[in-house]
């Protein structure tokens, strides 16, 4: 990092023009990003739908949802499986995992379903749909007008919908509501027996017409022409003039039915504030900016208005641009108010303008460089990435305090600007990259966290990562270059005499006279070498090298290719590495001193209310809350209204007003739109009529504060079915706790559900208790007896359609008519009852005639002389002697019969005609009324149901406890299973993996650490401080009742990163010290202090400019923003202290126990080598007495070893420190020759001076 530092300091204008540079980008990708409320997520759900006309639900279970599941099961994407079979219809739910590809679902999906297609029902075709937040509408209008409704359905596809598909970015604008026509081919039964007519000939018969058929080409003197047989049909009347056949012949559709061009029937209602209306949906593409699609619809529709007349208005039911603009707006005045917070701390603790200033520009600087980041990386700017941002307005400011602080200290004891400035960086360098490394590692396991909560943090963690990163090359660069530009030197203050002053004076205008002097020379040096010829220019280069260093340079005056602005030829001036220690305690530096002094001297007293704190903690966890998200603050809430079984669209309409009025007169509420039948804005799983109702508040109320009144004036509603508020959330995930029972007997089920659903209404932090299981409600059942059927030639499939037709018509196909698609459908009204159903005249199996003499070319009558009651000539194939029939039943066609003349089989070439028969349909089946559930449930294939639980209130793990403690008091079968899911399940599921992901954080901490310190044992230190953060966040989550959320618990990772930050500097700065010599207790109390500001200011910084989200003034995005705010707020108030009192102690009682360590082992080998050495000594004692003069001479001159009295053994080995450590000797503890220096002035003096702050040397 001193590399780049000395890098920017000898280039600083290339360092301000990248400033310049990643300004203007910055703000250009600012202004390029998209505006979403969330990032993109693909839902991890897909649905395939079927239709199965006229099925009862058990139908429509066994013969299209079983086969599907069974198909569906088998595939690896699929995670669970949900299912709803209705009359009629089946819908499948199939949960993927997060992270895969929407299409490659979408086509396995698809696969599975065209396997097992051919075993569907016919007219069954099963449809695949993958959802994501980009397939929800950006807007929903509600048009009313004074046209009919035919008009204005007219009006909004031809003028509207073309319109809107022209803006940029719309992909798809949907209509709802509106009429829509059908052609209907009613028959009259009394025609149709009349004329002996077929009723299936009449079902077909658009198969059989109007649908051109080419029969290749024909070749002329004019080239080839297509050949195409048949015309289309695109009238009523062409219709009408259709053929089918009679008994007498051909005849035309017309007179055995009436055809005509009818309104469709009315399936669903939509009212805007009580007045009938139609809805548009406008959906934008997926790489389209939300904000500005909904700017240029909205801006559209003044003309559209118009254009329209008849007083239309177009009203927004649904929009999502303003609460985004809202809350983007909101978050960065929050966020502005914190950079301008933060910037008034710095300058408190600074005192100077100049600095102030310096410290500050990083925070633009490093949020610019995030943008461009953002933009390059084709992120949006949403709640989440933007959250980020301003959550880091008070982080990235840090690095720069540290370096702006000990660049101001290096200038306060003088020397070169330029190695002041070097080695003050250089000084905090390492610690401020491990803390900032330390900080952005914490979200690296976010990468690997699954689900829902993976893929929206993503964009967080990436946006601060980016944000602190930045901020770390600014602290490293940029700040030391404007340092060197605008950062004055402080002088020593002393007070100088008028004659010093004076000479001050005098000596200034000497040197600026030197100086002009000097420049004099230089210039006739310089017109003196212009006139040097060029062939001796390579001669006086060196001389002309000496002219320029002497013209050019700075006052200073520097040998070119030298050190610059006094360096020395390292590129930094000697500076002292002591230097703070000597430094004056400042004034608020004393406030500190006592409360450091006293910590140091009563370690054991200070680890003991550590102790208590940490207990504390741990009594506090339970009191809190806990929720998924927040409030969002959103201005719009969904009411659904579930009618009972039975009741029919007119009736539920009736019941629908009785809601209306409540929130007409409801003060609060701005607009609101029904939508009855069919569908809603939002999605549902289920067939049955239900009513969505989407409200939308008044500017500044929030729709959950109105909710729960709203709720219970619906609760006292008579005779309106069952009524659920519930919020129009944004925010992704369930808003309801979900218990899913399944089993195989239907009876228990049913009876299982509601003893729950009983039980549940008794939790008293319920809104509502709501149950899918709906009661039972009439079904006819039409029961085939197959062998019946089989003698009438009828097949179960034959007979619905015959059931179908006289029920609610038969759909036999379609016809474009003034260029519009109509349905085609055949009716045969004549069963509104059930007995009338059971008498229905249905075609039988057709009587056989005898056979008929002489009829046509092969029967043997010639001519028009038939054989009605005659004997006919022999055809050409005729038999001889054949006998004609007797009466038109069973004779030819002749007018008058005669005697055949040839002879022959009497039947030989005479066909056997039927006459139509009609049977009732009591005769091949049973009628009868069954009562049936309206929807039957699976869940895995399982059939289930589900009793929601809407919470009330924001504390989701309290309802969730009472819930849990409720299921448990139940005595249900052991063939009842009890799931809970919904938001419990993905608030459980969060919370564990975001556990994980802390753990992980910590180890990835710890890493960094260790190999910053070079140390395992001091890192340890560093990590005791992560359960004290929490203290903090835990203690101002309680005041401030905020719930733990997912973004509290996002706060709660940040915090592993953001409390060793603080903590690593001050560490780093005390081994800094102890490498050089001081003493432990000195180095850990001047460590203290001089870190004390920076410590002070970063914190106060960080915990200003979170301080307006933490309040949620402009109350925009506070589900994101404050309780992260607050969690982070709380965390660094205890951490901050937690790093000024416990970390010295902590530092000073491990370090300590390793120094007396050290010394044992030092005195254990000193008294070892005296030992050694005096049993030497007695040995060559002993050698000398034995041996001979000579030889004792001869040894002792040998050994030359003396040692005075006292002196240490020469042999004794050197002192050691503790093995935990031995890789990190000069990090952890003094060197072996400090610790042998203390114990040696220990020895000799009996005392140590040391000074511990107090102005005292201690003894």
């Amino acid at each position: 990092m001193r590399f780049l530092t000395r890098l920017s300091l000898k280039n600083r204008a290339l360092i301000a023009l990248i400033s310049v540079v990643a300004v203007i980008f910055g703000v250009i990708g600012a202004g390029a990003l998209k505006q979403e409320l969330f990032p993109s997520l693909d839902n991890p759900q897909a649905t395939v739908t079927a239709s199965y006309e006229g099925a009862t639900p058990e139908a429509v279970e066994s013969e299209v949802t079983d086969p599907l599941e069974g198909a569906l099961t088998a595939l690896p994407e699929v995670e669970d499986m949900t299912s709803t079979s209705s009359a009629g219809s089946s819908q499948i739910t199939v949960g993927t995992k997060y992270g895969d590809d929407s299409d490659d679902v979408v086509r396995a999906l698809q696969r599975a379903v065209s396997q097992v297609q051919p075993t569907l029902p016919d007219g069954v075709e099963p449809n695949v749909m993958m959802m994501g937040t980009d397939d929800i509408p950006v807007l929903a209008l509600s048009v009313t007008s004074d046209a009919d409704e035919d008009q204005l359905t007219a009006n909004l596809e031809d003028m509207v919908e073309p319109e809107l598909k022209k803006v940029d970015g719309v992909s798809q604008v949907q209509i709802a509501g509106a009429t829509t026509k059908q052609v209907e081919i009613s028959i009259r039964r009394d025609d149709l027996e009349d004329e002996g007519a077929n009723l299936d000939e009449v079902a077909g018969i658009l198969q059989s017409n109007g649908v051109p058929t080419s029969a290749g080409e024909l070749k002329g003197a004019d080239g080839t022409a297509p050949v195409e047989v048949g015309t289309r049909i695109r009238s009523i009347d062409a219709i009408k003039d259709l053929v089918i056949s009679g008994k007498d012949g051909p005849i035309q559709v017309s007179d055995v039915a009436d055809v005509k061009l009818v309104d469709e029937p009315v399936e669903s209602i939509s009212r805007t504030n009580g007045q009938p209306s139609l809805s548009v949906s406008v959906m934008k593409e997926s790489d389209a900016n939300t904000v500005d699609v909904s700017h240029a619809v909205a801006d559209k529709l003044p003309e559209l208005e118009k254009m329209m007349g008849d007083n239309t208005e177009f009203v927004s039911a649904f929009d999502q641009a303003p609460f985004i603009e809202q809350s983007i707006h909101d978050l960065l005045n929050e966020g502005g108010l914190g950079l301008i917070f933060a910037v008034l701390v710095i300058l408190v603790f600074l005192l100077s303008v100049r600095a102030t200033i310096i410290t500050a520009i990083s925070i633009p600087l490093s949020l610019l460089i995030a943008m461009i980041g953002l933009w390059m990386g084709g992120e949006t700017l949403n709640m989440l990435t933007l959250g980020a941002l301003t959550i880091s307005v008070g982080r990235v400011v840090d690095d720069s305090i540290v370096v702006i602080e000990a660049i101001r200290r290096r200038h306060a004891s003088g020397g070169d600007k330029f190695s002041n400035i070097l080695a003050a960086v250089s000084e905090v360098a390492g610690a401020i990259t491990a803390s900032t490394l330390t900080t952005v590692a914490v979200f690296l396991p976010l990468a690997f966290v699954t689900g829902q909560t993976g893929e929206m943090f993503r964009p967080f963690a990436l946006t601060a990562t980016i944000a602190l990163l930045s901020s770390l090359f600014v602290a490293l660069t940029i700040v030391p270059v404007l340092a060197y530009w605008f950062l004055r030197q402080r002088e020593a203050k002393v007070k100088l005499t008028r004659a010093e002053k004076k000479e001050i004076r005098r000596s200034r205008k000497s040197m600026l006279s030197q100086w002009r002097a000097e420049k004099k020379k230089a210039k006739k040096a310089d017109k003196k070498r212009d006139l040097v010829a060029a062939g001796a220019a390579a001669e006086d280069t060196g001389a002309r090298d000496s002219v320029d260093a002497a013209t050019h340079s700075e006052p200073t005056g520097v040998a070119a290719g030298g050190p610059r602005y006094g360096e020395s030829a390292d590129g930094t001036e000697a500076v002292d590495e002591l230097a703070g220690m000597h430094s004056p305690v400042t004034r608020l530096q004393k406030t500190y001193m006592p409360a450091i002094s006293f910590s140091t001297k009563h370690p054991i007293v200070m680890i003991l209310i550590a102790v208590l704190v940490l207990a504390g903690t741990g009594a506090m966890i339970p009191q809190l809350k806990t929720e998924l998200f927040g409030d969002t603050g959103q201005d719009s809430l969904q009411i659904s209204q579930t009618f009972d079984p039975g009741t029919d669209l007119d009736e539920a309409s009736e019941q629908a007003k009785k809601v209306e009025d409540i929130l007409a007169d409801e003060s609060d509420v701005d607009n609101y739109q029904l939508s009855l039948g069919g569908t809603s804005f939002g999605f549902t799983d289920d067939s049955s009529l239900t009513g969505t109702y989407i409200v939308n508040t008044k500017s500044g109320v929030s729709a959950q504060s109105i909710s729960a009144d709203l709720q219970k004036q619906f609760d006292d509603l008579k005779g309106a079915g069952d009524v659920e508020v519930a919020s129009q959330s944004s925010t992704p995930g369930s808003q309801t706790i979900d218990v899913t029972l399944t089993a195989t007997d239907p009876q228990e089920l049913e009876d299982a559900t509601k003893t729950v659903s009983d039980k549940l209404e008794g939790v008293s932090s319920a809104q509502s208790v709501t149950s899918d299981i709906a009661a039972v409600q009439p079904v006819i059942e039409v029961k085939v007896d197959h062998e019946k059927a089989a003698e009438e030639n009828l097949t179960e499939a034959s007979i619905g359609q015959y059931v179908q037709r006289a029920m609610h018509g038969q759909q036999i196909g379609e016809v474009v008519i003034d260029d519009v698609s109509h349905s085609v459908l055949l009716f045969d009204r004549n069963a509104d009852t059930v007995e009338k159903l059971r008498k229905l005249k249905i075609p039988g199996k057709p009587e056989e005639a005898t056979p008929a003499g002489g009829a046509g070319a092969a029967g043997g009558a010639g001519g028009a002389a038939g054989g009605a009651g005659g004997s006919g000539d022999a055809g050409a194939a005729g038999g001889a002697g054949g006998t004609g029939g007797a009466g038109g039943a069973t004779g030819g066609a002749g007018a008058a019969g005669g005697t055949g003349t040839a002879g022959g089989d009497p039947n030989a070439g005479a066909p056997v005609t039927s006459e139509p028969r009609f049977i009732e349909l009591d005769d091949v089946a049973e009628v009868k009324e069954v009562k049936t559930a309206p929807t039957i449930r699976h869940t895995d294939s399982q059939r289930s149901t589900t009793v929601s639980v809407t919470p009330e209130g924001d504390d989701l793990g309290a309802v969730s406890t009472e819930v849990q403690s409720a299921l448990d008091e139940v005595d249900l079968p052991d063939t009842v299973a009890v799931d809970t899911g919904g938001a419990t399940q993905e608030q459980n599921e969060a919370f564990s993996q975001l556990g994980l992901a802390m753990l992980a954080a910590i180890l990835i901490v710890f890493i960094i650490m260790v190999a910053t310190f070079k140390s395992l044992l001091q890192p340890l230190i560093l990590l005791v401080s992560i359960p004290f953060a929490a203290t903090g966040s835990i203690a101002l989550s309680l005041i401030t009742d905020t719930p733990l959320g997912l973004t509290s618990m996002i706060g709660l990772l940040m915090l592993i990163g953001i409390v060793v930050t603080n903590a690593i500097v001050l560490i780093d700065l005390i081994n800094h010290f102890r490498i050089r010599g001081v003493d432990l207790r000195t180095s850990v109390v001047h460590g203290a202090r001089l870190r004390y500001r920076p410590i002070l200011m970063t914190a106060a910084a960080t915990i200003f400019a979170l301080l307006p989200m933490a309040l949620g003034l402009t109350g925009g995005g506070v589900f994101i923003s404050k309780p992260l705010a607050i969690v982070v707020i709380g965390g660094l108030v205890s951490s901050t202290l937690l790093t000024l009192i416990l970390v010295p102690v902590l530092y000073l009682l491990l370090e300590g126990v390793k120094e007396r360590r050290a010394e044992k082992k030092y005195v254990k080998n000193m008294a070892r080598g005296e030992v050694l050495d005096a049993a030497e000594a007695r040995a060559r004692q002993r050698e000398t007495a034995t041996a001979p003069a000579g030889a004792g001479t001869a040894a002792g001159s040998g050994d030359t070893r003396t040692r005075t009295e006292g002196e240490a053994p020469t042999e004794a080995p050197a002192p050691t420190v503790d093995s935990t450590s031995a890789d990190s000797t000069s990090a952890d503890s003094p060197s072996a020759d400090s610790a042998g220096a203390a114990s040696a002035q220990d020895e000799t003096t009996g005392s140590d001076h040391v000074d511990d702050g107090d102005g005292e040397p201690k003894h």
